[in-house]
């Protein structure tokens, strides 16, 4: 079982490999997203800062030779949540991160797949969250093989971003 709460932040910033989430959520309720998303659903364009956190650190590991990978399940038809997420994710792209998206429908196999983080294939952190999508807590462990299979099954049902983007008519 887990140790105590880890710190997710500290695996962001020092693992030395690779980093890969699985995203599964229909919605997840971020305070730090609220106004950008109720800009999105105003038809405004949103976009992160290019000195925005997250594209600082994806860019830094990359540059270094680190694979950060993520896969973004999805149903459709896309909530406006989604909408919005993946309207962002070709920043995150250029910055160098490898997102990828698995539709539900087409791979019925990766229902209720848990929220997760993997680093260095030798650490995984599951991340919980309520019924409305606002993050608990994590649990970490050292016990990977079931997250492994679970990723090396993501990634193979998943296209990437910008093949799933041409597939799809706004």
């Amino acid at each position: 079982m887990g140790s105590k709460m880890p710190d997710l932040a500290w695996w962001l910033q020092n693992f030395e490999r690779s980093a890969f989430r699985l995203e599964t959520l229909p919605e997840y309720n971020v305070p730090q997203e609220v106004e950008m998303l109720a800009a999105f659903r105003r038809g405004e364009e949103v976009c992160l800062p290019n000195d925005h956190a997250w594209l600082q650190r994806v860019g830094q590991h990359t540059r270094a030779g680190k694979r950060m990978q993520r896969v973004r399940l999805i149903s459709h038809p896309l909530s406006d949540y989604l909408r919005f997420e993946l309207s962002m994710y070709p920043q995150c792209v250029e910055a160098g991160e490898d997102v990828r998206v698995a539709d539900l429908g087409e791979h019925p196999e990766l229902l209720n797949s848990p929220d997760y983080w993997l680093f260095d294939d030798s650490t995984a952190i599951m991340l919980r969250y309520d019924g409305a999508g606002r993050f608990l807590d994590t649990d970490e462990t050292t016990d990977c093989t079931p997250y492994l299979r679970l990723r090396d099954l993501a990634l193979s049902r998943s296209m990437e971003l910008s093949e799933y983007t041409a597939r799809t008519t706004r």
